[in-house]
């Protein structure tokens, strides 16, 4: 099968198989600076900068590391491909910025984890359809990294949230419980 063909079929399964979450107790804070680290060769590459906020303190949370970090790919993914379209920048050529923001909600029962870029947003007329299989407006694209993300979250017991920027850009908030029945599983 040409490459393109089995990358098609390896989303599809992943995205229409069962779902098993392994959640441990993980300072989310290692999570994002990890896949930051991971990500940050593609986003120079893009011409894309990468900052992080987070706050001085643990932020810990019982999920699958895996998953999560494949959701934050995913958001990243997106982000860059949406600020810089063709892919590469020439040395010293910025083409925008990701953010990633980790905080607690008011009531510390909730992590909020922010993938925030400084592309042209969503449309609104996109946003109905935008987590559900298939499509994808991306020439090449399956359509299964946004319903994959939110399907990570859910499994969770989480969610994830859009919204636009008032002078463009989208931020991705990705909403974990910090206790809960889905995360007392192995409890």
């Amino acid at each position: 099968l040409p490459i393109w063909v089995k990358a098609i079929l390896d989303d599809f399964l992943q995205f229409a198989g069962r779902m098993r979450l392994d959640p441990q107790p993980r300072d989310l804070r290692d999570i994002v600076q990890e896949m930051v680290d991971f990500f940050q060769p593609q986003a120079d590459r893009a011409g894309v900068l990468v900052r992080v906020d987070m706050p001085g303190v643990p932020v810990t949370a019982r999920v699958d590391e895996k998953l999560l970090k494949q959701a934050l790919l995913n958001l990243s993914i997106n982000a860059v491909q949406a600020m810089n379209p063709e892919g590469t920048a020439g040395p010293g050529d910025r083409r925008g910025e990701l953010m990633f923001r980790l905080e607690l909600d008011s009531t510390g029962d909730e992590a909020r984890l922010s993938v925030i870029d400084d592309g042209p947003g969503i449309p609104e007329a996109r946003r109905a359809t935008l987590f559900r299989p298939y499509a994808s407006t991306k020439p090449g694209g399956t359509g299964l990294g946004l319903a994959t993300t939110r399907r990570i979250l859910e499994a969770h017991g989480g969610s994830v949230k859009l919204f636009n920027g008032p002078q463009g850009g989208a931020c991705f908030t990705l909403c974990l419980p910090l206790s809960g029945p889905a995360l007392q599983a192995e409890a």
